[in-house]
């Protein structure tokens, strides 16, 4: 097993229901870090090191439930870079996070709503702490902004829906055809990199080393 992605990057993954990015997720992108955690408030997650929301119907008290899941689960498994440097905390090296998933993401980082402060704050620093951090969300109009805007890479699935597709058209202008292009059926979805270009994929031909580039 490789130390995971390195150096760490922030993914989103999107796509409509059944277009095939929670298999990706689970046989990729998990596969890839045993030292993961899943942010999982749909309870589909089986088999992998999750927290299955208790409050996810309830769009405050989950915000408010991430923060605390954040505090007891998440910080105590970081290791800033000045730590790894120093030499410091060595025995917590082999149970570090290195992965996160958070599904469902927009139902903690909703469109033109602020980040709980938990959620701001890995993002801000999951280089800092060399956290791979991916967020798993159905529309792209249902998701902040800030999220895919600081995505290293982005991974959408086949999209529907006037408001997504003009969100699509601001992340790259000629993005368009090519999502509406896409076959649901075939599970093919469009990479974008960090420069924003695009290549298509389906789930048997995806290269999971590409993400990061």
């Amino acid at each position: 097993m490789t130390d995971g992605f390195f150096p760490p990057v922030r993914l989103t993954v999107l796509g409509i229901q059944g277009s095939g990015k929670t298999y990706l997720v689970k046989n990729t992108i998990l596969e890839m870090e045993p030292n993961h955690l899943v942010i999982d408030p749909n309870d589909e997650y089986t088999g992998f090191t999750r927290y299955v929301a208790r409050f996810s119907a309830d769009r405050d008290r989950y915000r408010e439930e991430f923060n605390l899941v954040s505090k007891k689960m998440i910080r105590p498994h970081l290791r800033s870079v000045e730590e790894v440097e120093a030499g410091k905390n060595l025995r917590k090296e082999e149970r570090r996070l290195k992965l996160l998933v958070i599904d469902e993401a927009d139902l903690i980082a909703p469109a033109r709503s602020p980040l709980p402060s938990a959620l701001a704050d890995l993002y801000v620093k999951s280089r800092h702490y060399r956290l791979t951090v991916v967020a798993v969300s159905r529309r792209l109009s249902d998701l902040s902004t800030y999220i895919m805007d600081t995505s290293d890479n982005l991974i959408i699935f086949k999209t529907v829906g006037y408001n997504s597709l003009r969100i699509a058209r601001a992340i790259k202008a000629d993005i368009e055809n090519d999502l509406k292009a896409l076959d649901f059926k075939k599970h093919e979805f469009l990479f974008l990199n960090r420069e924003r270009e695009t290549t298509k994929y389906t789930l048997e031909t995806f290269n999971v080393k590409v993400i990061g580039t």
